[in-house]
């Protein structure tokens, strides 16, 4: 009888720890992957990006290898705010940061930048498939 409740004691630990890797896993998904709204918002706010003078300034100097949308929730002060919305211009020396400069997102500016991959890589494209 001991040997049986210790069995069923580990996988009930087992089964209630999977369900909460799966819980926090899927919160985590959930709040930096764009929905079809959020698409939306951040196509649009990709046309504004290339249209803007920042942007444009950035291109003529640099060689810009992508344009990445993303969607951050985790901003605890108001999760709706248009803040978590962001477009990054990735080029050879560094990712430009794109925001909305209003709530209302009338324009966008670049708010920050970080380290591009380019730095040290190779452009991904064209594809070296092995056939």
């Amino acid at each position: 009888m001991k040997k049986s409740t210790l069995i069923l004691s580990l996988l009930l630990f087992a089964s209630i720890v999977t369900v909460l890797y799966l819980a926090v896993d899927r919160y985590i998904t959930r709040s930096s992957s764009p929905n079809f709204e959020d698409q939306v918002i951040l196509g649009e706010m990709t046309m504004m990006v290339l249209g803007n003078k920042q942007y444009q300034d950035i291109a003529s100097k640099e060689t810009v290898y992508a344009i990445k949308q993303g969607v951050s929730r985790f901003n605890g002060v108001d999760p709706a705010s248009m803040a978590t919305y962001i477009v990054s211009v990735v080029t050879d020396i560094r990712s430009y940061i794109f925001t909305c400069v209003d709530r209302a997102c009338t324009d966008v500016s670049n708010r920050s930048w970080n380290y591009s991959r380019y730095i040290e890589n190779d452009p991904v494209l064209p594809l070296d498939i092995v056939e």
